[in-house]
C-alpha cells in the first residue's frame, strides 16, 4: 500500500467519525419548538421526540420536593387560549422562577400522563431586554 492510498484511508475515516458524531449529537438535542395548545390538541404523536415548549409559569402551581429534587409545576401558553400543561422537572429550581414568568422547556411529552418530563428549564427577564425610550433617563448605575 502506497503512501497516498494511507493517507486517502485516513481521511476517510476521519470524515466518517466527524460525520457520525454530527449525527448522533444533532438528532438526540435538536427537537421541535411546539406551543402548548398544538402540544394538547395537535393530531401529531410527538412521544419519544424532543420538544422545546415555550409557556408562562403559573406561581400557585410549583411545588418543590427536596427529598426528591423533584421541582412540579404547571405552564399556560403564550396566547393566552387558557391551555395548561402540567411538567415535572428533576432538579433545582431555575432563577426568576416567578409567577408570569416566561419559560422555555426541553424534553419529552407522554401523552397518556398528560405529563411534561423537563430535561431543561430556561427562564426569561423579560426586564433585561426592554428597551429605553427615546429621550427617557437612564438611571445611575447600582440603583437598578
Amino acid at each position: 500500500m502506497n503512501q497516498t492510498t494511507k493517507i486517502f484511508i485516513g481521511v476517510l475515516i476521519i470524515i466518517a467519525a466527524v460525520g457520525y458524531l454530527m449525527f448522533t449529537g444533532f438528532s438526540s438535542f435538536s427537537g421541535y419548538e411546539v406551543g402548548i395548545s398544538e402540544l394538547l390538541t395537535g393530531q401529531k404523536d410527538y412521544n419519544d421526540e424532543y420538544l422545546l415548549v415555550p409557556g408562562k409559569l403559573i406561581g400557585d402551581s410549583v411545588n418543590f420536593n427536596g427529598d426528591k429534587v423533584e421541582l412540579v409545576f404547571t405552564l399556560t401558553d403564550i396566547k393566552g387560549e387558557g391551555y395548561q400543561l402540567p411538567v415535572v422537572y428533576n432538579d433545582v429550581k431555575p432563577d426568576n422562577f416567578d409567577d408570569g414568568a416566561d419559560v422555555i422547556l426541553e424534553g419529552y411529552y407522554d401523552k397518556e400522563d398528560n405529563l411534561f418530563k423537563a430535561e431543561k428549564v430556561t427562564t426569561k427577564c423579560p426586564s433585561k431586554y426592554e428597551g429605553v425610550e427615546e429621550g427617557a433617563e437612564t438611571p445611575p448605575q447600582g440603583e437598578n
